[in-house]
């Protein structure tokens, strides 16, 4: 307590003394260095001693004070200043001694109480110790100042008074012992779900860390309690609980623990220690159980909550990579079912997003974006997404052009662009970019030919998208074909104001001049076509030739698509087939009923394509004309007939007939991989020739190395050794004399 030396000043006790004694009020005296006036008399200190032992034993026993507070400040400073400061200190400290050893008395008698009953005195004891202290600290400041201060480790008589409590009482093995396990066994009840008297708790630990016993006793001891604790309930709850269920009560465990208790009664710095005790007991020690026995159905379910109670208890920890090698294993798992089984091909891209987001949400929500459960992320999703080759490449260029298609169909731009975002990262993770890039190639052919883009401008947004991620040479040839259909545009327009065009021809003929060794190729399908047609044809092919000297055309029949009118009693139908089957359905123009050889005949189209252009003719949703014949089903006979169906109807006045069929994509297939691995040899041998030009000679392990480093598609050791022996029978490379697993560039 501070003393302003300017003034007199009156103090009040604390609440709880006031409420022992009756109110009085102590006043501090401006006395500087001058003695008080009474000290012109010295008083006896015995006389003076035995008034301040009657009131020191009144106020530590709570009886009737004999002689005023204001009284006994003043005899203690006349004392102090008649030289008697040290004698009062000593005969104080053997006061409180007397005083404290009771204490210790009496506390050991009640050790054989139960364990509130002795916590209970000793919480009273302590706390009228501390009322005490106060009260005799506020008599004899003066003593504080003159003596204690200068000439102990003390700073006031409480600190004093507290010093003698710790080694009266609590250094005393028995009774600090007693207090220690009694504290514990009230906590462990209060684990139990008991209800307990926290403010006894928090009075008791305080005596502990006022002390400075709370690190060196208490919490050693109560560290060791929580461990063995939870240990044990460890194995108990694994047993009764499925692992969820479990981390949801080490959740709640962890909040007891490291909220509830510090608030509540403990000190603060056990916060940190305490938690981890429980998290150790908990989640760590079992920790390959737990995720043995419960992590994929946490991850299969979903089950945000226990997720995010084992990704905390484990951050920062060693055993952090446990439950990332789980997390790793568990993505590679559930993804190869996705992409493995061929049962599953036609939903696996859109399975592989869903599946994709999902993982994407549970590191931001349960593993807070940690870095390198990210890295996991991506390597296990690469891993399984190409332990199948090829078809995922395919399936995810097909789905990009559904998706362009579809959303070419409802006209929304913004779609696409969020859609093309979320297939973005599927795209990166696939190493065999150059299969994905042919087919992607294929779909946007037919898209460009056949009018199915929702714009030039969202075809070259998603080129883009895709070169940021792989670069001007992956989409070079993809950017041509656009100035192919551009160019053509312009050359429609020349052609139809030149002078060779047929104006009485009556059909819209645009024609699209296709770069070769830029567009995809297709297998080449021969057709008579009607006059009128042929003749759009020719004068076509001879204002080019005469535009464009030393340059000849192929037509490509199988890309070409025509829009017909039919004409039905329902009424008249826009028909969008392609040019086989105009060829085919023109035909019905002549004549009401042909048979097969007919037909075979006027067209020369071959028989598997005719087959499978007059299955689309005439089954499905679209019959637009009829099959004759003794066969069974819509299989197609050389002896059957058609007929035009002129009942043929349909709600929309605008009908597509597909004739892509199963047969045919997988033949494109077939030539679209093959193409790809044509390309990759000539990829792999220039790969060879580039380093072995720059190393001039390198051992097999060493060309190895670079080829897997430069080499962006999935190399195979056979391959490569084919590749070297190629090289070396064309007299690129040689092997060394001296060591024949070296190679020579020459």
């Amino acid at each position: 307590m501070a003393i302003d030396r300017g003034k007199e000043k009156s103090i009040s006790f604390s609440e709880s003394t006031r409420k022992r004694r009756s109110a009085e009020q102590i006043t501090f005296k401006n006395i500087k260095e001058s003695p008080p006036a009474s000290s012109s008399t010295k008083p006896s200190f015995n006389d003076a001693w035995a008034q301040f032992q009657q009131l020191l034993r009144s106020i530590f026993h709570k009886q009737e004070l004999k002689m005023s507070l204001q009284q006994a400040y003043e005899e203690c400073l006349t004392l102090c200043y008649c030289q008697k400061a040290e004698e009062l200190y000593s005969r104080l400290k053997q006061e409180f001694i007397i005083h404290i050893k009771q204490v210790a008395v009496l506390l050991q008698e009640k050790m054989e109480a139960d364990n509130e009953s002795y916590l209970m005195a000793l919480r009273d004891q302590w706390m009228n110790l501390m009322d005490g202290l106060v009260l005799i600290r506020n008599v004899f400041i003066e003593l504080d100042r003159r003596y204690l201060i200068r000439n102990t480790k003390f700073s006031s008589l409480i600190e004093f008074g507290q010093h003698l409590f710790r080694d009266i009482v609590m250094e005393s093995e028995a009774l600090r012992s007693t207090t220690v396990a009694r504290i514990l066994n009230i906590i462990q009840r209060e684990r139990d779900d008991e209800m307990i008297d926290r403010e006894l708790l928090h009075v008791l630990t305080t005596i502990f860390s006022k002390l400075d016993l709370y690190e060196e006793y208490f919490f050693p001891a109560f560290a060791k309690e929580t461990g063995a604790y939870y240990g044990e309930e460890s194995t108990r709850l694994l047993k009764e609980m499925d692992v969820p269920q479990y981390l949801r009560h080490v959740s709640r465990r962890i909040e007891q623990e490291s909220v509830d208790r510090i608030q509540a009664y403990l000190e603060k710095t056990s916060r940190s220690p305490l938690t981890q005790i429980v998290i150790d007991r908990l989640v760590r020690r079992p920790l390959g159980f737990i995720l043995q026995q419960g992590f994929n159905k946490m991850m299969d379910d979903g089950d945000k909550e226990p997720l995010c109670t084992l990704y905390t208890s484990v951050s920062g920890t060693e055993d952090a990579s446990q439950l990332r090698i789980a997390f790793s294993n568990y993505i590679k798992a559930r993804g190869a079912a996705l992409v493995q089984d061929p049962k599953r091909d036609p939903t696996m891209v859109a399975s592989l997003l869903a599946y994709k987001a999902k993982l994407d949400d549970i590191c931001k929500d349960c593993f807070s974006n940690d870095g390198q459960f990210l890295n996991s992320l991506k390597e296990s999703f690469e891993a399984f997404i190409n332990s199948r080759p090829k078809r995922p490449a395919e399936l995810l260029a097909k789905y990009f052009d559904s998706k362009i298609r579809s959303t070419a169909k409802r006209n929304s731009d913004e779609d696409l662009e969020k859609t093309v975002d979320k297939l973005l990262p599927l795209f990166r993770y696939l190493q065999e970019k150059d299969i994905f890039e042919a087919f992607y190639k294929r779909h946007l052919s037919r898209r460009l030919l056949l009018g199915r883009s929702i714009s030039n401008d969202m075809e070259k947004m998603v080129l883009l998208k895709l070169k940021a991620e792989c670069g001007p040479n992956f989409t070079k040839n993809l950017e041509a074909m656009f100035t192919d259909i551009e160019v053509s545009a312009d050359l429609h327009v020349q052609f139809k104001n030149a002078d060779g065009y047929p104006a009485e021809g009556g059909i819209a003929f645009h024609v699209n001049v296709l770069a070769q060794g830029v567009w995809p190729s297709y297998a080449s399908s021969e057709v008579i076509l009607p006059a009128n047609m042929m003749a759009y044809q020719e004068a076509f092919e001879k204002f080019y030739v005469a535009s464009f000297k030393g340059r000849r055309l192929i037509w490509q029949n199988s890309l070409s698509s025509c829009v017909l009118k039919g004409f039905f009693s329902s009424g008249t139908k826009e028909l969008h087939v392609n040019l086989l089957q105009a060829a085919v359905l023109l035909l019905f123009n002549d004549k009401h009923v042909l048979s097969y050889g007919e037909i075979a005949a006027s067209t020369t189209i071959e028989e598997k394509d005719l087959k499978r252009i007059l299955a689309s003719l005439t089954s499905g949703q679209h019959q637009v004309l009829l099959k004759q014949g003794d066969g069974n089903g819509d299989e197609i006979s050389l002896s059957d007939a058609f007929v035009y169906n002129d009942n043929f109807s349909s709600p929309n006045v605008r009908i597509r007939i597909g004739a892509l069929q199963q047969e045919q994509i997988g033949e494109e297939r077939k030539v679209t991989e093959a193409k790809v691995l044509v390309d990759r040899q000539h990829q792999l041998e220039a790969a060879i020739v580039r380093i072995m030009k720059s190393k001039k000679s390198l051992s097999h392990g060493d060309l190895m190395k670079e080829l897997f480093h430069q080499v962006k598609f999935p190399l195979d050791a056979t391959d490569i050794k084919k590749r070297i022996e190629s090289l070396m029978d064309r007299d690129y490379l040689d092997r060394s004399e001296e060591d024949s697993n070296t190679y020579i560039y020459k």
